[in-house]
Parts: structure tokens; sequence; C-alpha cells
């Protein structure tokens, strides 16, 4: 290169392969210049063996690598990811300080100006007519799966509003749920006539919690019901196919550690999951804030109540 500075570009491109993590930069740097110490050629498949970086990803950082004269080719192999390199220890060093940098900059104007990452999701209808489509192939992810990964990533709390629960439907998380659980994490589900212990959404739920018994885990689940009704209904009436409630709740939103959440059209139900058309968002950044605060004053309102299944 022409100059001893890598380009911005660069150096971007570094730090977000690997994943705005100094201590993995720390790690890459460590590999490199060993190699280069030893005299030893190095290539992207011993990379990804001894980091976390995947294939794909340890082959991408040896691209950035070659533009920006830290490697240069020693010998080919059968594609990049096999291919030895040389390095050059004095550049490797140059350049993973300033994808450091990167990070350091980026990190400070996050903190600064807090930003919101948004996420298209979708699931597709049960209509021939999109039998050939993906969600890439309208710039989003599904949403079935992307519920699933981020309750997997979950550390601390999940908390589930929806106001119609199906079986098969609730089925499709259950098992992701219960395993988040067990690791610690704390589930609060929300939703319509749990009171009503002929509902539908109760006996979905009672189901779940049957489950959540047998893995000892009942004390990190805590279900609420929102169905508020006038005083003047008398009590066999409140329920699923009684009187209209005074107000509940109509909203599906999942919240992850505080940290991000989904707010769409589909209920947890397999229509919801898999047959109907359905669209929503994964948030994540500063504007999750706002929908933690909201679940915080609907479960301290006099309308939320705590039910014991």
């Amino acid at each position: 290169m022409s100059s001893q500075h890598p380009t911005i570009d660069r150096t971007l491109a570094i730090a977000d392969i690997a994943e705005h993590d100094e201590t993995l930069l720390d790690e890459l740097e460590g590999l490199l210049l060993v190699a280069a110490g030893r005299g030893e050629r190095l290539s992207p498949a011993a990379v990804a063996r001894d980091t976390r970086l995947s294939r794909e990803g340890a082959t991408d950082l040896f691209r950035q690598f070659l533009q920006c004269d830290v490697v240069q080719r020693e010998s080919y192999g059968t594609d990049l990811v096999e291919t030895r390199f040389r390095v050059d220890a004095t550049r490797t060093r140059q350049v993973l300080e300033h994808a450091r940098e990167s990070i350091r900059i980026l990190a400070a104007h996050q903190e600064r100006v807090p930003t919101t990452t948004v996420t298209p999701l979708i699931t597709f209808p049960d209509d021939p007519a999109f039998s050939a489509t993906t969600a890439a192939s309208f710039g989003m992810d599904g949403l079935l799966s992307t519920l699933a990964s981020k309750i997997k990533r979950c550390d601390s709390e999940i908390i589930l509003l929806s106001p119609f629960f199906e079986g098969e439907g609730f089925g499709r998380l259950a098992d992701v749920l219960l395993d988040a659980l067990e690791r610690g994490v704390e589930l609060t589900i929300v939703t319509r006539y749990l009171s009503d212990t002929d509902s539908h959404n109760y006996h979905v739920i009672q189901s779940f919690m049957d489950r959540v018994a047998e893995q000892e885990v009942a004390s990190r689940v805590s279900l609420v019901d929102y169905t508020v009704w006038d005083d003047s209904i008398p009590m066999e009436k409140r329920t699923q196919d009684g009187e209209n409630p005074r107000f509940t709740l109509h909203a599906k939103v999942m919240l992850f550690d505080s940290q991000a959440a989904y707010v769409g059209s589909a209920n947890v139900t397999d229509y919801g999951f898999d047959r109907y058309l359905e669209l929503g968002v994964l948030l994540e950044g500063a504007k999750v804030t706002p929908f933690r605060e909201l679940c915080t004053f609907l479960l301290d309102s006099s309308g939320a109540v705590r039910v014991d299944i």
C-alpha cells in the first residue's frame, strides 16, 4: 500500500469481522506475531481453528489483511482458506491498533449518540405464491428463528406479551424457553383470560407449566392476566366466552434482557409463526428502553393480576 496507515474502510471492516471485540483482536495479534517471529506461514483455516472466528470470517479477515500488507501469499491452497501467508509483524501491530482505535471511537460515539438497530421480520403465508421466496429476498429475517435465537442468548430476563396462545405455536418456543429457565433466566408471560381456567390460553400455558414443574424451574416463571372487567359484570361472565372486558391487551411484544425487543403482528400461534403473513421488527439499542418502561408500568398496574397455574 502507498500509505503506512490502513484506510478507514479497511480498519472498520477488520473491526466488524472481529465483532468489535478487542479481546479477539488481541488473540489474533498474538497468533500473527508468533507466526511472524517463528517465520511460520499462517492460513485462514489455522486462525479459524485457534480462535472463535468461522472459516468464512477468517477468510474475510485475510482478504482485508492482504489489502493492508499485513500478510503476503506464500503458497496457494485449493481455496483461500487453505492458502498459507507470510506475516509482517510491524504491519500487524499498526493495522490492529488502528482497528482497536476504530472500535473505541465507535463505542464512544454510540455512548454519546445512542442508536437503535432495526431488523425487519417476517412469517410467510401458507400460499404457493411465496413458496420460492425467502426472508432474505425482501431484506428480512425469519420471525420464529429470530425469536428462538434471541431467547438462546438471553442471560437474565424475558417478558412475553401476547393476547393469544396456541399449543403448536407456543410449542415452537417451549424448548428454548425451558433451556433459558434452566440457565437462570426469569420469564414473565402476560396475556388475556388467564384467570379463566376454561380459556384456551389457560390450557396452553398450563401444559407448558407442567414441563416447567418437571424441570423444577417454576420459581423463575411469572404469569400475569391483564383482563379488566367492569364492576357490573358478574363473576360467572368474566370468561373468554362471556362478556367483553373493559380493557385488555392486543400488543405482541417480546423483551430480551432489556437489550432487544420484538414488536409485531404475530400471536404465539401456529398461524403466527408458520401459516399467516406476519410482519414485525426486532429493535436493539436505545429505543428498547421505552418498551421496557411500558412493560414495567403495565406489570405494576392494578389491572395486572398474578396467576398461579
